[in-house]
C-alpha cells in the first residue's frame, strides 16, 4: 500500500491540531483493544466497523451520458463511462448478531462500493490498485460529529464491554428519579472528561439520531436509500456529499412478520436469485459557499437548498447465485473498504474522515496479521477478480 499525502483542504478547521492528533492515535490504541476483547484467540477476527456481511454483488458503476459539464469532475469526468465494482451490504453493530435487536431495536445499515480500475491519482492504492470506495449508512449524517465524541464513546466501549448507554448520562442529570449517589457518578464522569455544554449537545443530537436509526425498519438492503454522511471534495473547490436511491422498489420486500437473526442476507440472497436487475442512481449534493460545518459529521445539508443530483447509475446484474457459496463470502471479506481508497480529487475531509483513515487502517493491518489475507498478494487479488468476473459473465 502507498499513501499520497494531499495538502490541507480549505474547507477543514481544525482547531487544535496537535490535540487532535492524540485524540486519534487513543482512538486507534483502544480500537485495536476492543479487537482483542471481541475476537479471543483462536476467534476469527473481523472488521472493527461494519463486521457483519449480508453479502457483496458485482455491479456496474457507469456515469451518466448526460451529466452536466461542471459536474465532470475526478470519477465522472468521462460520460458514459463504465466502471466493474463489488458492493458490500453491511450492519454497523460493532459485534456479530441478529439484525434486530431482542428488545426489537433496528440497527444501521451499510453499503460500500468499491469501483475498480478508475485510473488517475488515488490517495492510497488498494493492494496496488486505483480504486474508489464509497461507504454509506442508510441515514444521512453520522451519529457522532467529530473525533473528540468518538473517543469518548471509544473509551465508553472499551471499558463497559461495547455498552454504550454511559455516553448519554449526562442527559440524565436532570432526571428527578436519580439518586443523589448516580448524580455524583454523572458529575465526576462529567468533569473527568471535561465535558461542556456545547458537549451536551452533541451529545443530545446523537440521542436523536441513534432513536431514529433504532426505528428504521428495512425489509430488504437492495430497496432503500444510503447517504455518505461525511463530505468529500469535489475537484479543488468544491464540496460533495453522495447517496445511492434504488431507481424502483423491489416486489414482496414486506417487513417479515417474524425475522430471523439474519433475515437481511436472506432477503439479498433470494432477490440475487432472481432474474430482475437492480438499479441504483448514484447522486451527490454540491456545494463551495463558506457555511458548511464540514467538522461536523452530524450536520445536515438542506436537500431543499442543495438537492441530490444524479450523476451515475449501478447496476447489480441478476441472478448471482453464487453469493451463497462460501468461496464467494471469503473473498468478500478479503475486501478492504475505506473511504481513503479515493482520487485525490474525492478525498475525505472533516474530523470524522480525518479519524477513519487510521482507524480503519489499524482493523484492516490487525485483522490480516491474525490471519494471513490472500488479497494482500496482487497478482493472487487480480486473478481472483479477474477469474470471479469471467465466472459471472463469460
Amino acid at each position: 500500500m502507498t499513501e499520497k499525502h494531499s495538502p490541507m483542504c480549505p474547507f477543514e478547521h481544525i482547531e487544535n491540531s496537535d490535540q487532535e492528533a492524540k485524540e486519534i492515535a487513543e482512538t486507534v490504541d483502544l480500537t485495536v483493544q476492543l479487537l482483542d476483547k471481541r475476537y479471543p484467540s483462536p476467534d476469527k477476527i473481523l472488521r472493527g466497523v461494519h463486521p457483519k456481511s449480508h453479502g457483496c454483488v458485482k455491479a456496474w458503476f457507469e456515469i451518466n451520458s448526460d451529466i452536466k459539464q461542471h459536474l465532470q469532475v475526478g470519477l465522472f469526468s468521462t460520460p458514459g463511462k463504465k466502471f466493474d465494482a463489488f458492493i458490500r451490504f453491511s450492519n454497523a453493530a460493532a459485534r456479530l448478531g441478529p439484525d434486530i435487536s431482542a428488545t426489537g431495536e433496528h440497527g444501521s445499515r451499510g453499503m460500500a462500493i468499491k469501483v475498480l480500475n478508475v485510473g488517475g491519482e488515488v490517495l492510497i492504492d488498494d493492494h496496488g490498485a486505483s480504486n474508489q470506495d464509497f461507504l454509506m449508512i442508510n441515514q444521512p449524517v453520522f451519529a457522532f460529529a467529530n473525533t473528540e465524541d468518538y473517543l469518548r464513546l471509544t473509551r465508553i466501549l472499551v471499558k463497559n464491554n461495547d455498552n454504550p448507554a454511559a455516553f448519554f448520562s449526562p442527559l440524565k442529570l436532570q432526571d428527578p428519579a436519580l439518586i443523589e449517589e448516580q448524580k455524583r457518578q454523572i458529575q465526576a464522569y462529567i468533569e473527568a472528561e471535561n465535558i461542556s455544554q456545547e458537549d451536551i449537545q452533541r451529545i443530545l443530537d446523537t440521542f436523536k439520531i441513534v432513536q431514529k436509526i433504532q426505528a428504521s425498519a428495512v425489509a430488504n438492503p437492495l430497496d432503500i436509500q444510503y447517504f455518505s454522511a461525511a463530505p468529500f471534495l469535489f475537484g479543488c473547490n468544491k464540496v460533495m456529499k453522495f447517496s445511492v436511491r434504488p431507481v424502483s422498489q423491489i416486489s414482496h420486500s414486506e417487513f417479515p412478520v417474524n425475522p430471523s437473526a439474519n433475515y437481511l442476507r436472506e432477503a439479498l440472497s433470494e432477490t440475487m436469485h432472481k432474474n430482475k436487475a437492480i438499479v441504483f442512481d448514484f447522486m451527490i449534493q454540491v456545494r463551495d459557499d463558506d457555511a458548511m460545518d464540514i467538522e461536523n459529521a452530524s450536520s445536515l445539508w438542506d436537500e431543499n437548498r442543495f438537492p441530490f443530483i444524479k450523476v451515475a447509475k449501478i447496476t447489480i446484474p441478476a441472478p448471482q447465485v453464487e453469493i451463497d457459496l462460501e468461496q464467494h463470502k471469503a473473498h468478500c471479506e478479503s475486501l478492504a473498504f475505506t473511504p481513503w481508497h479515493s482520487l485525490v480529487e474525492h478525498r475525505p475531509i472533516g474530523s470524522i474522515n480525518r479519524l477513519r483513515k487510521p482507524v480503519y487502517q489499524a482493523s484492516a493491518k490487525y485483522r490480516n496479521e491474525a490471519e494471513p489475507d490472500p488479497a494482500n498478494n496482487l497478482p493472487f487479488f487480480m486473478r481472483i477478480l479477474e477469474r470471479f468476473f469471467k465466472f459471472l459473465f463469460g
